[in-house]
């Protein structure tokens, strides 16, 4: 069919009223409200992941080795599952670190050590209040420095066995999109925009054809 022919012409304005049947600034407020909703999911899907990660806190201050996995199973089933979880670069399982080194510190500082006595005047004097405080509320690193201070010629420090660190990091992956809540109505939201995107393009397209190949009208 030719650019010019009447036919044609109705055809692109009838496609040009479809599009601006619906207008504009009212998918925009559809648009502004899907996002307040997504925000508000996305929000309790982080609140959440903050209330688990406490929970494997607490756990792990308390000590109960069951309760400290359970709390990360629960942690990582959240994280794993629900978009905007992101625990960055991880946290500590500090708690059971430091009972950890402690276990180390005490192991190697046994009664057949010559400066089994040294480790025991330095255990004491860590327990101080000001120790703590001058060490960051670190035990292990205030009696190693303890015993070196009180003249240890010992291979204490040498022979510790203190755990890796990373064994006690946890962290999991949050996915960019997930089939939730959240997820849903990101994707609505994103679904408008396009239809927003689509329409101005269309009308923009439409007026230019009419304007250009029949400008009679």
């Amino acid at each position: 069919m030719r650019w010019d022919t009447k036919a044609y012409r109705e055809r692109l304005r009838r496609r040009l009223k479809r599009l601006t049947a619906v207008k504009t600034w009212q998918l925009a407020v559809l648009l502004l409200l899907s996002v307040l909703v997504s925000a508000t999911f996305l929000r309790l899907n982080s609140l959440a992941m903050s209330e688990l990660r406490r929970a494997v806190i607490v756990a792990d201050e308390k000590g109960d080795s069951a309760a400290i996995h359970k709390a990360i199973d629960a942690l990582g089933a959240h994280v794993t599952s629900h978009m905007n979880t992101s625990l960055g670069d991880g946290f500590y399982l500090t708690a059971s670190y430091e009972r950890a080194r402690e276990a180390a510190v005490q192991a190697a500082a046994d009664t057949a050590n010559p400066d089994s006595a040294l480790y025991q005047q330095a255990s004491v004097q860590c327990q101080s209040a000001s120790a703590r405080a001058a060490h960051g509320g670190l035990y292990v690193p205030c009696v190693l420095a303890k015993v070196k201070e009180l003249g240890s010629s010992s291979t204490l420090v040498s022979e510790l066995q203190l755990p890796r660190s990373e064994l006690y990091k946890v962290n999991f992956v949050s996915p960019l999109w997930s089939l939730d809540a959240a997820g849903i109505s990101v994707a609505i939201s994103a679904l408008i925009l396009l239809i927003i995107i689509g329409r101005i393009t269309g009308v923009i397209i439409l007026k230019i054809l009419l304007k250009r190949r029949f400008r009679a009208i």
